[in-house]
């Protein structure tokens, strides 16, 4: 029977069952080598199909009793990868749409600023403050595709590493995803506190005792016309 095995270089090399030992003895064949052979669904770590090649230990190894779980994890991290690298490219997306609104708003400030002004009487009441303040929602903006910037290198980064953890049965690699995920989450609930809180700010401050809409003046009486005889 032979049996498939992943290399160091990332080779699928072939080897009859009776040699895996040998491999094993020499470190060619660690317990997290991926082996495959015909029937198997997908590639599975040495230490969890042949522990018995690796001692007393039973395949304990680099990644212990533990390598079994390592690569269920990694298998189940890997099938988001897709979906988790989708949503990593749409942050960066809305981070260029950022970068790119907050340069034109920043260059309408700068060189016409009337034109500004004149959008600001057109565009609906609740979006006027952004442009009656346009370096404050320059500023805003940059912060916002810093962050959205900052959670795509986390998400495409995590994909990577959950597919390498896969591959090679690597605790290392896994560590390195879960802590992307978990560093994506941790700024995305910041980011929506600090989000709730500042729009619950600018509507109090809107809306502030003492503050009343002027009151629209009242339209200039028609002039009497007077029919005059003569």
């Amino acid at each position: 029977m032979l049996w498939y095995y992943v290399s160091d270089r990332q080779e699928r090399l072939a080897v009859p069952e009776d040699q895996l030992s040998a491999l094993a003895d020499s470190g060619v064949l660690r317990p997290t080598t991926l082996l495959w052979r015909r029937g198997q669904e997908a590639w599975v770590s040495a230490g969890e199909l042949k522990p018995e090649l690796f001692g007393a230990g039973g395949g304990a190894g680099e990644l212990g009793e533990s390598g079994g779980l390592v690569m269920e994890l990694a298998r189940t991290l890997r099938s988001y990868a897709g979906w988790v690298e989708f949503s990593g490219w749409l942050h960066g997306v809305t981070a260029v749409g950022c970068v790119a609104t907050g340069t034109a708003v920043g260059y309408f400030a700068w060189r016409r600023p009337e034109r500004l002004e004149e959008w600001a009487r057109r565009v609906p009441e609740v979006l006027r403050p952004l442009l009656e303040v346009p370096w404050a929602t320059v500023g805003g903006l940059a912060v916002v595709a810093l962050v959205m910037f900052f959670m795509a290198g986390q998400l495409i980064g995590g994909a990577g590493r959950a597919r390498r953890a896969e591959a090679q049965g690597s605790r290392e690699d896994l560590c390195v995803a879960l802590r992307s995920m978990g560093s994506f989450f941790r700024c995305t609930v910041v980011s929506l506190l600090l989000g709730v809180l500042l729009l619950a700010g600018a509507v109090l401050y809107h809306y502030r005792p003492g503050v009343r809409a002027a009151a629209p003046a009242a339209p200039m009486p028609a002039p009497v016309k007077e029919r005059v005889t003569i």
